[in-house]
């Protein structure tokens, strides 16, 4: 979708129906149903929104952004290893072998977000000159030298 053509209330209010159509899956899913809207199940949603925020982004525009977070699944605690190594761990090698990660193929939002953060936004690109027009000429009306 084009986004550009939008206003920024437009643009605020589209973000803030993502919002609230998430906020009814969630309520209905608390008494047992599934969300009329399904928006965590439909991945247009998400990137939807990723576009509005985009966008507004762009445009400067001040905004609270959405917490995907899943509410049946919550965030498993993780325990981080000691920042400094023990002396004997130092010196040994690991016994798993170091996998690079898998190669994905970014989303078109993740390529407009990456776009964004390397806008050069200090130097504007110079201005062409405009185009300057003639001066119109004017028709004028034969007097009624008759009536």
């Amino acid at each position: 979708m084009d986004y550009q053509g939008f206003t920024d209330d437009s643009l605020i209010k589209m973000y803030e129906c993502v919002r609230e159509a998430l906020a009814a899956d969630e309520a209905l899913r608390e008494f047992g149903g599934e969300g009329r809207f399904r928006v965590r199940k439909t991945p247009a949603w998400k990137l939807h929104a990723a576009d509005l925020e985009a966008e507004m982004h762009r445009r400067r525009i001040t905004f609270e952004v959405i917490e995907w977070y899943e509410a049946d699944h919550p965030v498993e605690e993780m325990h981080a290893p000691p920042a400094v190594p023990e002396h004997e761990e130092m010196h040994e090698r690991s016994a798993v072998a170091e996998q690079p990660p898998p190669q994905v193929e970014p989303s078109r939002s993740q390529m407009v977000l990456a776009s964004l953060t390397t806008i050069d936004v200090l130097t504007p690109p110079p201005r062409s000159p405009a185009k300057e027009k003639p001066p119109r000429k004017r028709r004028t009306k034969p007097s009624g030298e008759g009536i």
